[in-house]
């Protein structure tokens, strides 16, 4: 056994892999996954993807329209509230 006095110890490495949960990346492997078992013969799995896909455009549509709407009969409202009281 040597003896020495000089010789320092190497510092202890510091390995930490953070977590990260990305949901949109998961839901991204779901249906990867979900297109794998389906395969690219079957119609019918193709018909409910195009059919949530439109589902989906139209619900955005939907809600945008119906925040224009709300802001239209706001000034309706606001324009009979003022030449009721102020004209």
């Amino acid at each position: 056994m040597q003896i020495v006095f000089l010789r320092r110890p190497k510092p202890k490495s510091f390995e930490y892999k953070p977590l990260y949960y990305n949901e949109e990346k998961e839901r991204q492997e779901k249906r990867r996954q979900e297109l794998e078992k389906a395969g690219t013969g079957d119609t019918s799995f193709m018909r409910g993807e195009i059919d949530r896909r439109w589902r989906k455009v139209d619900r955005q549509n939907r809600s945008k329209a119906r925040g224009a709407n709300l802001l239209v009969y706001l000034l309706i409202v606001a324009l009979l509230v003022y030449f009721i009281f102020f004209v």
